[in-house]
């Protein structure tokens, strides 16, 4: 049990948070002077239990009001929880909002001593280390400027820099990685990355669910001030989705084979496509380990990879080109289907994902509960050595925006989207060196290969 303990960095055990809300400043004084029963309750955190292991990155999401920030101000000490127990074990350093702890009067150099100090750091400490905050922070001779005179960017760049570079054990951030370029975010990722492997413990609340899949071994989903889901980050993300269509969560097998109302699907025989692929070798992943997240509305039920003849294969050679294939039960009525796969590597990392929206095709629409959908979807495997895991899933969006999608942002794309159903971890190929053909065509540096050209002119 000691054990344990000495490998958790944070432990949150029944945490509630509940204040007191007044319609006028007037009851809110009489309250605290009198007493009355006045003004009425609002809870920010319900039994709320989690634990964080040492050098763990975990992610915190949910709907806005769900509770994030306030968890995450708990944790760095800044409010106090009204019920349940709270343990840190080490140092903990915040970024919980924009230039939080810092003088807008003072210069840069001046409000690195000071946040320093805040975070326990001594002044001869922070003066060894100031050229390597002010070199990561990059702001220039700005360092010598009143920090209200700053760009949004730069506060942040300064207190993440700042933040990075006092040793501290823990470190809670709170959306601040939204502000700033794309340079200065593979940068602080970068420098996170290396955080974790030094052992350090990152809890990160961020409304980018790219990036907590991406950066974040576990996630607390919370919804409503309580916790709804603790686990794998890309799952939680799943269930996120759900959530901002309000729907349910369903088992993967609540209706295996059949309808809501307990008939049978109908069957349906192999299907040839429009390139004249058809499946040869009816061999499918095991689907026992999968987890599927649903609304209820459809199912993700079969899933396999096989070769361009429609046969099954596990292994490829880089450049080959894998058939997926897959079947979805839709049990209640939809409108047009966008169906997608996406493969993860062997860290974690997504390296591919595509669907009907990135993808020009002839999709059925207004389709019927019962109906059963065979999906193919080919992918060229321009990709690193190695094994890669398989998800699936469908989701459905209305044929008037599908048709303009190209000229929208993603915002609105996705908000006009419900989400069905995703199955992770369907499976698993495997990307072998090519042997065959011209093996140096499919040499690249990095995770994946891109198309792309090379042009030289040479001038005397």
């Amino acid at each position: 049990m000691s054990s344990d303990l000495e490998e958790t960095a944070v432990l949150a055990k029944h945490v509630s948070k509940a204040y007191k809300l007044f319609d006028t400043p007037g009851k809110r004084l009489a309250y605290h002077l009198f007493h009355c029963r006045t003004g009425s309750d609002f809870t920010a955190l319900d039994d709320v239990s989690f634990t964080v292991k040492k050098g763990e990155a975990f992610g915190i999401i949910g709907r806005n009001g769900s509770g994030k920030s306030t968890m995450l101000q708990i944790l760095a000490g800044i409010l106090k929880a009204t019920s349940g127990e709270i343990k840190v074990n080490g140092r903990v350093a915040a970024l919980l909002e924009l230039g939080s702890g810092f003088d807008p009067e003072s210069t840069g150099y001046e409000n690195i001593y000071m946040n320093a100090a805040i975070l326990g750091v001594s002044k001869s400490q922070t003066a060894q280390k100031i050229e390597q905050i002010l070199k990561f922070a990059d702001i220039g001779d700005f360092a010598r400027q009143p920090v209200k005179l700053y760009s949004s960017g730069m506060y942040v760049r300064l207190a993440f820099a700042v933040a990075i570079h006092v040793d501290a054990d823990i470190l809670l951030i709170d959306e601040a990685l939204a502000v700033g370029d794309v340079f200065f975010r593979q940068k602080c990722y970068q420098r996170l990355e290396e955080l974790k492997k030094e052992g350090k413990t990152i809890i990160l609340v961020s409304h980018g669910m790219n990036e907590v899949e991406q950066f974040c071994d576990r996630a607390l989903l919370l919804d409503q001030s309580k916790a709804v889901m603790l686990g794998d980050s890309k799952e939680a993300v799943k269930r996120y989705y759900l959530l901002e269509q309000q729907t349910e969560d369903i088992p993967a097998d609540a209706f295996a084979g059949k309808q809501k109302d307990g008939t049978d699907l109908p069957k349906t025989n192999a299907a040839q496509f429009q390139n004249g692929w058809s499946l040869k070798e009816a061999v499918f992943f095991d689907l026992s380990n999968a987890k599927e997240i649903s609304n209820g509305k459809a199912a993700v039920v079969k899933v396999g990879a096989f070769d361009e003849h429609g046969y099954a294969k596990s292994s490829f050679e880089q450049g080959e080109m894998c058939y997926l294939y897959y079947e979805i039960e839709v049990r209640a009525d939809i409108g047009l289907p966008l169906t997608g796969i996406v493969l993860t590597n062997q860290k974690g990392i997504i390296v591919h994902g595509k669907d009907n929206l990135q993808i020009y095709a002839e999709l059925p629409d207004h389709v019927k509960a019962g109906t059963r959908l065979r999906c193919l979807q080919t992918v060229k495997l321009d990709l690193q050595v190695g094994e890669y895991t398989i998800e699936a899933g469908c989701a459905t969006i209305q044929r008037e925006l599908y048709e303009v999608r190209m000229y929208r942002q993603q915002e609105e794309v996705n908000a006009g989207m419900e989400r069905l159903a995703t199955l992770i971890r369907a499976g698993r190929i495997a990307v072998l060196e090519k042997k065959t053909g011209m093996p140096m065509k499919n040499m690249f540096h990095g995770i994946c290969g891109l198309e792309g050209d090379i042009f030289i002119c040479e001038e005397s």
